[in-house]
């Protein structure tokens, strides 16, 4: 064998183990962006939960239930009004990106019943409607739409849906609304 034939012979060597590494790179990189993939919608997930628990912290204080009370009444203050909206659009900003993370794949669509049975619950408080109404410009214009559209629906019957709490139901958002029927979303 002369010096061409070994050099052809040792090229066509490295361009074989060059392949191999190259198809073994590819696979290398498809279980990382696997394992990638999986770990960022975990963060997602997690998020999502501290935003909605943070508000069901909110709905637990006092303050919380007597401005309700008032505000079902008609007899809060112009501040109780405004500590209100703030409420609401704070519940409204997590639901949004409840939605977003639904619309963008992030999040399983079996969410999509949370993401509804949670605005239905907060659109049947009382007032929720009209902060809606003056704050709905602050949200994507796809969540309004959707919005809107559940707004078309009856709340009422999304909200009695029962279905979500069989205890084999394995979705960490739901949560019972309270026999007042103030939800915390």
């Amino acid at each position: 064998m002369d010096l061409m034939s070994t050099a052809q012979l040792l090229g066509n060597f490295g361009e074989f183990v060059g392949a191999i590494a190259v198809v073994l790179t590819l696979v290398y990189l498809v279980f990382q962006i696997r394992q990638n993939t999986r770990s960022i919608r975990s963060q997602s997930r997690y998020y999502v939960l501290e935003a909605l628990n943070l508000d069901m912290k909110q709905a637990q204080e006092p303050r919380f239930y007597e401005i309700v009370g008032k505000v079902s009444k008609d007899e809060a203050s112009e501040i109780e009004l405004r500590q209100w909206g703030l409420i609401v659009a704070g519940w409204l900003s997590h639901l949004e990106i409840l939605f977003l993370e639904l619309a963008d794949g992030t999040l399983p669509r079996a969410f999509e019943d949370t993401l509804r049975w949670r605005l239905g619950a907060t659109f049947i408080l009382p007032k929720t409607k009209e902060v809606w109404e003056n704050l709905q410009g602050y949200y994507t214009s796809d969540f309004q739409k959707y919005v809107d559209e559940l707004l078309q629906k009856d709340l009422d019957a999304i909200v009695s849906d029962k279905k979500h709490y069989k205890p084999e139901n394995s979705d960490p958002l739901l949560v019972e609304c309270s026999d007042y029927r103030a939800p915390l979303p």
